[in-house]
């Protein structure tokens, strides 16, 4: 008799899996272009980093101007969108104690469900990278 991964498992190895892909793409590597900036905070996009599937995602780096009450510098983020339903979701991501998205990693971020990207500019922004046809 087969043994079948329970949904929840499935969804623990799913979030280790992209968890592994971020910890193990060489930042250095990527072509960071600057998205969005506000008083806060940098966001940076690699649009190599882009994919074709059904649901894109994309790397998103977000650079603290002054690091956070933990000591982070940076956050590396993966980014998910619908562009069917107009919808965009952090699916995961990590905090850096170094800048540019380096350094040892000192949590992780989780995703927080599917958000309306017109509720705030950066989020219309990588939803734009993300869908836009152009």
């Amino acid at each position: 008799m087969r043994k079948y991964l329970s949904v929840r498992r499935y969804q623990k190895l799913k979030f280790f899996a992209v968890l592994l892909c971020l910890l193990l793409a060489d930042t250095a590597w990527a072509e960071w272009s600057l998205l969005h900036e506000d008083e806060e905070i940098l966001y940076f996009v690699d649009p190599s980093s882009k994919n074709a599937l059904q649901r894109p995602r994309i790397a998103i780096l977000r650079e603290f101007r002054r690091p956070d009450a933990a000591g982070n510098h940076s956050a590396r983020l993966l980014y998910e969108a619908d562009c069917e339903n107009k919808q965009l979701r952090l699916m995961s991501g990590v905090y850096l104690k170094k800048s540019m998205g380096n350094g040892e990693v000192s949590g992780m971020i989780n995703s927080n469900g599917w958000m309306n990207p017109a509720n705030r500019p950066v989020l219309q922004k990588i939803y734009v990278s993300l869908c836009d046809k152009s």
